[in-house]
């Protein structure tokens, strides 16, 4: 009966060439390459233990990274769990020093707060505060500039300065203070009467609130048309006459224009004239009425309102027509 014989295939020790034997356990070949002719003996029974050895050493090796992944993931869990909880502690740690250092400040800027309000005389300190506000008071009054922080303000500080150039005439000062203090493209005319110099200005709503371009307007009623008209009319009064009043000023007309549609009421269909610009309201402010302003131009825009005169009104005979688009 046949046996079967396991071959191996191993190298020559001096030229490498491969060389095919048969295993027989427990025996060594005396083997002869036959390219270089050497000779050397071939333990068989070492050569089946290092098999052996590096087979279970793959095993062991693979069990052991099996055990590695299985018990790594528990294990990186545990400590990630640990480091946050000390991280965790030590900021709760952190926090609580920082509010016992937080609430230490507190406590000692309020002991010396208190120390520092007991020390105040209260009598000497509202009087040193009422000759500081009394000081800046009269410092506004006296139109100092430091104090002029808006456009208006510092408009108002240049018709000062005009109203008091002695190179030109009453007239010709009252007309500059009047194109300087009213809106753009108004028409400012100065007369002179027995009485005194007429002050005449008429100007554009659309040149001091938006929404007032041509015929239109953003006003639903003319009721609230009115009011704004009388406020910028107020506005332009106040301007003029606050650095007029002092000068041979008799008589301020101001008067608020605006584009209106014309219509022919006597036709029965009401026939359209075109757009013209008019005089929607006008006042005029007496000097004679009005002794001395007791108010800071700075502080107040409107206080010569309740001594207007009205001498047109246009706004009876208006209506406001509304488009509606769908």
């Amino acid at each position: 009966m046949n046996e079967s014989i396991d071959k191996i295939i191993i190298r020559c020790p001096s030229c490498k060439q491969k060389l095919r034997l048969p295993l027989f356990r427990d025996k060594k070949l005396l083997v002869k390459c036959p390219r270089c002719t050497w000779e050397f003996r071939f333990n068989s029974r070492k050569y089946i233990v290092m098999q052996e050895m590096t087979k279970w050493g793959v095993i062991f090796l693979c069990g052991i990274l099996v055990i590695v992944d299985i018990v790594v993931p528990f294990v990186l869990k545990y400590k990630l769990t640990t480091d946050i909880a000390k991280i965790k502690r030590n900021y709760e740690e952190s926090i609580k020093q920082i509010d016992g250092n937080f609430l230490s400040e507190i406590i000692a800027l309020k002991n010396k707060y208190t120390e520092e309000i007991q020390k105040i005389n209260r009598d000497k300190l509202r009087e040193t505060a009422r000759l500081h506000y009394a000081k800046i008071w009269q410092e506004r009054k006296s139109y100092d500039n430091r104090f002029a922080v808006s456009p208006r303000e510092k408009a108002l500080l240049e018709m000062l300065k005009l109203s008091k150039d002695k190179t030109k005439t009453e007239k010709e000062i009252i007309k500059s203070i009047a194109v300087k203090a009213a809106p753009k493209n108004s028409t400012v005319n100065v007369g002179i009467s027995y009485a005194g110099i007429l002050l005449d200005i008429d100007f554009d709503m659309s040149e001091l609130t938006s929404g007032e371009e041509g015929t239109r307007t953003k006003h639903y009623n003319v009721d609230s048309l009115k009011q704004e008209v009388i406020r910028l009319i107020s506005k332009v009064t106040k301007d003029v006459y606050e650095f007029c009043q002092d000068l041979e000023l008799e008589t301020v007309t101001i008067g608020c224009k605006h584009f209106v549609r014309l219509y022919d009421r006597n036709k029965y269909d009401s026939a359209y004239l075109g757009d013209q610009s008019i005089v929607l309201y006008k006042v005029r402010l007496d000097k004679k009425n009005i002794k001395e302003l007791g108010c800071n131009p700075f502080l107040d825009i409107y206080s010569t309102t309740k001594y207007f005169k009205v001498v047109e009104d246009e706004f009876p005979t208006l209506d406001i027509e509304r488009i509606y688009e769908k």
